[in-house]
């Protein structure tokens, strides 16, 4: 009995001692990462040929944005910074918002870096409609990129947040042609990065 009772102040020592031996003799490591900037991706539309009222209508397909690092790396841009994915967005691009470089068409986080672009990946709606009852047919070129490639450098600062304007001029873009007797727009994009801050 008196064996059993020697062995006690023993074993609690090391009960003790073996989870304090774990704590301490594990290894820190001396890094840090910075915290990711916010890139806001904004759509300008400039248009003087079709006029931005309620009654006017042209949509774009939006179902990626990727900002472009200067690596080549790309950082996927959801609908905003809660999203955990991305769908197809519509988006009308004579809404008085496009106007004014107020419609925000994608917001995320990356990590601080500099930058050469933004990419979209679009798609063209297939009428425009003016006026309110008047549509007319939107058709492509037969070998249609639908990858938009703005192409402008600039930096995410960590903690910081990127606007970028994308515009597409409407007036360029839409090249009214006829097709089969039926006047039509054909759709060849220009596009460029307006403004960053």
């Amino acid at each position: 009995m008196k064996r059993k009772k020697d062995y006690l102040p023993f074993a609690i020592v090391v009960a003790l001692a073996l989870p304090l031996m774990f704590m301490f003799g594990s290894c820190q490591y001396d890094y840090s990462s910075p915290l990711p900037g916010t890139v806001q991706i904004h759509l300008k539309t400039v248009s003087n040929k079709i006029a931005f009222t309620y009654q006017n209508n042209f949509v774009l397909k939006v179902t990626a944005v990727e900002a472009i690092r200067d690596d080549g790396a790309r950082a996927p841009i959801y609908a905003d910074t809660k999203a955990i994915g991305r769908t197809t967005s519509i988006y009308n691009t004579l809404d008085t918002l496009a106007r004014d470089s107020a419609l925000i068409i994608g917001e995320g986080y990356a990590p601080p870096a500099s930058y050469r672009g933004v990419d979209l990946l679009i798609e063209p709606g297939s009428f425009v409609v003016l006026d309110g009852y008047r549509f007319i047919r939107v058709v492509v070129p037969e070998r249609f990129d639908k990858l938009l490639k703005f192409r402008s450098p600039y930096t995410v600062e960590e903690s910081g947040l990127t606007v970028i304007n994308v515009t597409v001029d409407l007036d360029s873009s839409l090249v009214p042609t006829v097709r089969d007797g039926e006047d039509v727009y054909l759709f060849k994009p220009l596009y460029y990065i307006s403004n960053i801050r």
